[in-house]
């Protein structure tokens, strides 16, 4: 028994794991996915519920002690961090029917994988939906028991129009075992997150096991209505790459001599300059991105619903860090010189990890447009208005 807050417990098991991550690192990329041992003591000991209700058996924790366990996970491995982060989006839990929660929820190591990315049609039934689609880029299903994925509601032929006027789309939260998953995913970043197609043809999905942002809240709670959780996670995410390819050059500057020099890595001026400077381009970047979500929380833990301005920032602070991560990486991988090429390196694999974040639709540039127009005074997007 411990007396750690879990928080503190879960960081410090992330921190305990890096060894064995890092010796797993050429299993993970060889299999380009999790070995099941390694995704089965993941979610035993909790990274998969991290933002799950406490009253479904999660660890409920705060926005930034799931940031900080996604940054340690990545300093051993990006494509762990990925599939933990891309796991965690039981957030919309608070907005389905208890009974459902419960249900979905009832084995305590069961992993979810999701596609945020519309490609299902759901067709309204009697009771429920028929579902049919193909979702890419579905990162960790070949570990989950379940898959929440993204479709537009059609009622006959039509999409059925959402109070906004455009078509409604919700998650179609599906057993697994009902989905097919096609082979696709043959990357050079990320690897071993297994970001599969997923397929499902006029599969039946009850009412109770769907559900929306916009739909009411069942638990109650003000932690339930921060609703920026996931975006700041590709931060993180990147800000732990970056660190651990800060802290791969530090071990190799003592033992690398470049070519035509007469003095290790370490010693060169040049080196020690960029080094610093990526190591403040990290340590920035996550000193904004926290602030910015710890902002938002303090606000609507206090009752409020967070300004514009508030909530604009942190899908800055989550651009920035990646942006930074990338710079941070870059100035390393290119200290490294030729020792940076091969894929026995850490700094390769952080090169091509991190860059494949920025790859990622939260992390679009038409981010910072939707950050300008609140800058600008103008009338902020949808998910600025709390």
């Amino acid at each position: 028994m411990t007396d750690q807050l879990p928080s503190a417990a879960l960081l410090g098991t992330a921190r305990a794991l890096r060894p064995r991550l890092l010796a797993e690192r050429e299993r993970i990329e060889a299999g380009r996915r999790l070995p099941d041992d390694l995704a089965r003591d993941l979610a035993h000991a909790g990274f998969f519920r991290i933002w799950l209700p406490a009253a479904y058996g999660g660890l409920d924790l705060t926005p930034t002690e799931g940031l900080a366990i996604y940054e340690e996970l990545a300093r051993a491995d990006a494509s762990v961090a990925w599939c933990v982060w891309n796991g965690n989006t039981n957030w919309t839990t608070a907005r389905l029917a208890e009974a459902a929660a419960l249900e979905l929820f009832a084995d305590p190591d069961a992993i979810f994988a999701n596609s945020t990315q519309a490609k299902g049609r759901a067709v309204v039934v009697e009771g429920g939906y028929r579902v049919s689609g193909r979702w890419s880029l579905v990162s960790g299903c070949q570990l989950s028991a379940g898959l929440a994925l993204t479709c537009v509601v059609y009622e006959g032929d039509a999409p059925r129009p959402s109070a906004t006027g455009a078509p409604e789309t919700r998650f179609m939260h599906c057993a697994a075992a009902d989905c097919e998953i096609i082979d696709t995913w043959t990357a050079g970043g990320l690897r071993g997150t297994g970001s599969h197609d997923v397929a499902v043809q006029d599969l039946f999905v009850p009412a109770r096991h769907s559900s929306w942002h916009t739909d009411p809240l069942v638990l109650p709670g003000r932690a339930y209505r921060f609703g920026l959780r996931v975006g700041p996670g590709l931060g993180a995410v990147a800000l732990g790459i970056a660190r651990g390819a800060i802290e791969a050059l530090v071990e190799l500057g003592g033992a690398k001599r470049p070519e035509r020099s007469d003095r290790a890595l370490a010693e060169d001026p040049r080196a020690q300059s960029r080094l610093a400077q990526a190591d403040a381009l990290v340590r920035a970047a996550r000193l904004y991105l926290f602030d910015a979500v710890g902002t938002l929380w303090d606000e609507v833990i206090a009752g409020r619903p967070g300004t514009p301005e508030q909530r604009a920032q942190i899908l800055q602070a989550n651009y920035h860090a990646v942006a930074a991560a990338v710079d941070a990486v870059d100035l390393v991988q290119r200290l490294g010189g030729a020792t940076s090429l091969y894929t026995t390196s850490p700094l390769e694999r952080a090169f091509r990890d991190v860059h494949a974040v920025t790859q990622h639709i939260g992390v679009h540039p038409r981010t910072l447009e939707s950050t300008g127009k609140v800058l600008f005074g103008l009338e902020p997007d949808p998910i600025f208005r709390g």
